[in-house]
This record gives C-alpha cells, structure tokens and sequence, in this order.
C-alpha cells in the first residue's frame, strides 16, 4: 500500500514537473551546457547550506531555487526519452529521492541534518549520473569539462557540510585531485581559442580549493558560482569540438 501510494505520488510529481516552464534555450541535456543532473544535485545541496548564512541566504535560495526548476526540467526530459530499462530504473530511484531532497530544503540547516544532507547528495549524484543515459556521442573534452562542472560543486558541497569524518575529507582531497588533473589534461588537449576559459577556470579554481579546506560559507559560495560560469562555457566551447 505505501509503495503504491509513493508510485501514484511520483507519477503526479514528474507530471507537474512537465507543465514546468523551460529555463533557458537548452533542450537537450545530454548535449548542452545546461549543468548536468549530477552537477546539480550537487549545487542544490550546496545552496542549502548557505542558506544559514544570513549574508548569503537571500541568493542562495535564489540558487537553490533556480537549481530545482532545471532539475525538475531535465528529470522530466529525460523521463520522457529514456533508452533503457535501466535508465527508467535509475530516474524513478532518483525522483524519489528527490522528495526526500525537498523535504531536507523545508526546514534550516543545522548541525545534525548536515550528516543527512550529505548521505542523501551523494545517493543522488550516483543515482543522477546512471540515469543521464549514454553521452558518448560528446566529444571526450566536452565529457571531462562538465565531469569538471560537477566536480566544483562536490567540492563545495563537501567544504560546507559539518561532518568532520575521515571520509568526507578523504572524498574531498580526491575531488580536489581529480579536479587539478582534468584541467591539466584540458591544458594539454586544448587549443588557442579554449586557452582564456582555461586560465579563468585557474583564477576562479585556487580561491575555491583554499575556501573548501577552511569550509568558509561565503567564499566557497562565490567562487563555487563563479567556477561554475567558467566550466559553463568550456563545456560549451568542447561540445563544438569536430
């Protein structure tokens, strides 16, 4: 009875989810420079946190906010043209979790739902990034450039939550690693015209690492935001590479 009851909820929430205006001129998010699923999950967790902040709270739920209309429009985007059994598996899993994502965004953050949040960010980014269906038809810069788009999320996400565990320090040191060699390998790959995003990712990516390891609010937010902008457009610019 409750699991049939959670289906007919769920069914109600991706249809509401449909009559959704969409944000901006992306369509597809398997091949625009829309943040991904992942990403996004992600950018709302973060958005949260900084919610506390009186300074910041205004804007940071204008971005939590924001980020839960495009996740909403891409669950159902892809809903509607899933290729696999397993993918419809993975978004169903997803959009119920993301109820309890919402439930988490009612009440203000404390102490001892930051533990919760996270455990609930880190079942969606694997849930979102089985449910984003196969995108290798992107060419392999534009693949690692919105891998690096999710990434300075996490690492913000997880410079912000007050769970101080040998895991999430270890899971933020190998984010931050695995940050600084994707852009070293975009370094390497890239050509002139994708140069200046490459140093602007560099200018933006220091003060954020610094931010993380000291889980400052207000640094981490704005320069999270600022290196999200920048990884925009070399996830753009990568997607135009032939």
């Amino acid at each position: 009875m409750q699991s049939s009851r959670r289906q007919l909820l769920m069914s109600a929430t991706l249809a509401g989810m449909s009559a959704l205006p969409l944000v901006g001129q992306c369509q597809a998010p398997a091949s625009c420079a829309t943040p991904s699923l992942g990403a996004l999950t992600q950018r709302m967790g973060k958005a949260w946190l900084c919610t506390a902040d009186p300074q910041l709270a205004p804007v940071a739920q204008q971005v939590l906010k924001d980020s839960q209309l495009v996740f909403q429009r891409q669950l159902v985007q892809l809903h509607a043209g899933t290729t696999s059994p397993e993918q419809a598996g993975s978004l169903r899993a997803l959009a119920r979790r993301y109820e309890d994502y919402q439930a988490l965004f009612a009440v203000a953050p404390a102490a001892d739902t930051h533990r919760a949040l996270l455990t609930t960010a880190n079942e969606m980014l694997t849930l979102a990034q089985l449910a984003s269906g196969d995108r290798t038809a992107l060419p392999w810069q534009a693949r690692l450039a919105a891998r690096q788009r999710l990434l300075s999320q996490r690492i913000a996400l997880l410079g912000l939550a007050q769970v101080d565990t040998v895991t999430t320090r270890r899971e933020r040191q190998s984010a931050i690693y695995e940050f600084e060699a994707g852009l070293q390998t975009l370094r390497e790959a890239g050509n002139a015209t994708l140069r200046p995003h490459l140093a602007a990712a560099d200018a933006a990516w220091t003060p954020l690492r610094d931010a993380a390891g000291a889980g400052q609010p207000a640094p981490v937010f704005t320069t999270s935001e600022r290196l999200l902008v920048v990884m925009d457009a070399v996830t753009e610019h990568c997607s135009r590479i032939t």
